[in-house]
Parts: C-alpha cells; structure tokens; sequence
C-alpha cells in the first residue's frame, strides 16, 4: 500500500561557545552530538468518509478504517458512520463542506445521491474499476451518462431471490423450486393448505427486474438478456418474454390476497406469519429474519429452463466533485474491495437511462408485471406494450 512520507528538515541549535569559557566535552560514552540531522516524520493528511449503516455492517466500516490508516502511516479518516448519512452528505455539500468519499443505499429517501447524478457533481472512477469484480461496473447505475465512464462504484455485493420457512417447505414434500414448472408445480400443490405460496410487494415492486433477468439470462443468455434492458426493440421480440408472461398467468389465482398493494414489510411480516411459503428477498432479509434462529433460507429465482443463475445486488459508493482528498478517496475504494467479499454470480440488470432525464423504463415494466398478476394484462399483450414504451421514450 502507498505510504505517503514527507521529509522534513530541521536544523538543531548549536551548543553556544562563550568567550572565555571552555567547550564542553561529551561524556565518555555519550556519541558526539551532530550539527544537523534529518528527521523522517510521516505526512499527516485525512479525509472525511460519510457511511449510511443502521448497525448492521459498523464492525466492518470500523476495520476498514483502522487497517487503511495502518497500512498509510499518517492518514486519518474521519468517518461518520449513521442512518442519517444521506442527510449528512446533503448538509456538507450546501454547506460548502464536501465530503471526501460516500457510501449510501442504491434507494434513499433524501434523493441528495440522484441530486448529484443529474447535476454531474461526481468524479469519475474509470481507475479503480480494475479493483472491482468482473462486470461490475457494467450497468447505467455505475455509468449514469452517454460517455460511458464510471462515476459511481459498486460494494457489498449481495445475492436475492426467493426466500422460504424451510420446515414448511420440507414437511411438505417440497423443494426449492430450479424453474418457474417447479415454481408452478408447488404453487399447485398449495391449493389445499392453510397457506399461499408466494405473495410481492406490489407497492413496490422492483423484485420483478430481478425476476425477469433471472428467467431469461439462463435461456437466452445474459449478453441477449442486456439487450432487453437497454430498449433493444428485435430483443423484446424474443419468444421467451411472452413465456415468462405465461408462466406468471398461471400463479394470479395462487399468490396471497391484496398482493398488489403489499410493502417490502407486509411480504416480510406475510412470511414470518406462516401466511406465505415465499417471498422475494435479499441475503440481509434472511439474517434479520433469523436473528431468533434459523428457520429461513434464500435459493435463487426460478429460470423459464436449465440450471438457475444467482442475482446480485449491490450497494454503492462514490465521490462527489468538490472532494478535497479525491486520491485518498480511490485508494480508500480500491482498499474497501480488498477487504470485502466478491460475487461469483450475474449482476443484477438495470434498464439503461435516458441521460438528459435520467430516467428508466424500470417502473413501467414492474407496473406490466403486476397487471399480469391482477389480469389486467394478457401474456401476449405484455412484449408488446413494452415496445411501445421503448418506442415513446
């Protein structure tokens, strides 16, 4: 690790030699004092990090912290780590107190994160992408703009996908589901219990990105798969849309009542309450639901065939244009993806933006998908009202 060391010169006063008096003569064994010497004292910077954590990751910020300044003798983070961190973030910014280097969730309420998106106030990151996982950095999250550069980076990585009560699943002779037949076949095998077997947040239901990419990348690949979130128009063509559609049609009647007004909450609470055998979910969903123990596990969405493909999620970090420790920031970043766990999985797809609005067609598709559940859309209608979408944005 770079250690940033200054040289400092200092100059000893010399032993004043009086007239008339005699030079004083070191003692036997003490080494004959020099007139000048250099002394080698390391350079003493910091830098300012603002972290979101509401107490589940501090014990990793606090290590990070402590082994970046051992390894950088003289540097000092100043790190505030809250739940209140966005709103910290914005103070500094208005305040013409720039942050150094900012980790918040991908979705927070004070919108400071977007603010500097649209206001292209971020330092571009292109040098530390080799750091990162393969791919990570490939999504409009990462790349914001038409120029194709790195503004903000990707960390905690994290897999999402069904989570499930595993004494209800094996008592009943079930298992997770490999592809959305056998996601079908247990939702059939529901009809006479005293539970539903799967109910989303239809309040919000970004799930369904995850869903959709999942489904297809092991059918059609993920290359083909990112044509479809970047409006490729011959992409939504694919055949394999219309069967996803299908697939959904057939669990409308099996999911839990009122799903489509549910909140991330209610799905957790559906779950906890035995009210549903699955929900969709992240690998911090599952720790916090087994907190008491160890009754939930999380396997990965279902695919329309073949083997199934892990999603990841992540959180991200980046560093806002008016930083004054920018390079401490980068290696503090690269320092960060040494110390944390890379994914060996598909990264989550995201629909590419419309960089003059920034903008995505993410809310239309998951508002299509919930239409399906409540058969408001037909199978055969959802591709194409996509491509209407494309073509109007």
């Amino acid at each position: 690790m770079k250690k940033f060391i200054s040289i400092l010169l200092a100059a000893i006063m010399m032993l004043s030699v009086f007239a008339g008096c005699k030079e004083e003569k070191p003692e036997e064994n003490e080494p004959p004092k020099q007139e000048n010497e250099i002394v080698v004292a390391p350079l003493q910077k910091s830098f300012t990090a603002i972290i979101y954590d509401d107490g589940d990751n501090k014990a990793f910020w606090e290590e990070v912290k402590f082994s970046f300044e051992s390894a950088n003798d003289g540097v000092t983070i100043n790190m505030v780590i809250t739940k209140d961190a966005a709103y910290e973030v914005r103070d500094r910014i208005l305040a013409g107190n720039s942050p150094d280097f900012v980790f918040l969730p991908l979705e927070e309420e004070s919108g400071v994160t977007e603010a500097l998106v649209k206001d292209k106030a971020m330092l571009a990151l292109t040098d530390i992408e080799s750091s990162a996982p393969d791919g990570a950095f490939d999504n409009n999250i990462c790349k914001p703009y038409e120029d194709g550069v790195s503004y903000l980076a990707p960390v905690f990585f994290e897999e999402t996908g069904l989570i499930y009560n595993k004494e209800t699943l094996s008592s009943n002779g079930f298992s997770e589901p490999q592809t959305w037949d056998d996601f079908i076949s247990i939702a059939e095998g529901c009809k006479n219990k005293n539970f539903e077997f799967f109910t989303y947040a239809g309040s919000e239901p970004d799930e369904f990105v995850d869903i959709f990419a999942a489904a297809l990348v092991p059918v059609i690949g993920a290359d083909e798969t990112a044509k479809l979130f970047a409006y490729d128009e011959e992409a939504w063509e694919n055949e394999n849309i219309k069967t996803f559609a299908q697939k959904i049609e057939k669990i409308i009647k099996l999911v839990v009542s009122g799903s489509s007004t549910k909140s991330k909450e209610d799905t957790l609470s559906a779950l906890k309450d035995g009210k549903a055998l699955f929900i969709s979910g992240t690998v911090s969903d599952l720790e916090e639901l087994n907190k008491d123990g160890e009754k939930y596990a999380i396997c990965s969405y279902p695919a329309l065939s073949g083997s199934s493909a892990e999603i990841v999620t992540f959180s991200e970090m980046y560093i806002p244009a008016e930083a004054k420790e920018p390079e401490l920031a980068k290696e503090f970043m690269k320092h960060i993806y040494e110390k944390s766990e890379q994914p060996s999985a598909v990264f989550a797809p995201v629909f590419e933006t419309k960089s003059a609005e920034n903008e995505t067609l993410s809310d239309e598709f998951c508002a299509l998908v919930v239409d399906i559940f409540k058969g408001d859309v037909k199978a055969d209608e959802f591709a194409k009202k996509m491509l209407e979408y494309i073509k109007e944005f």
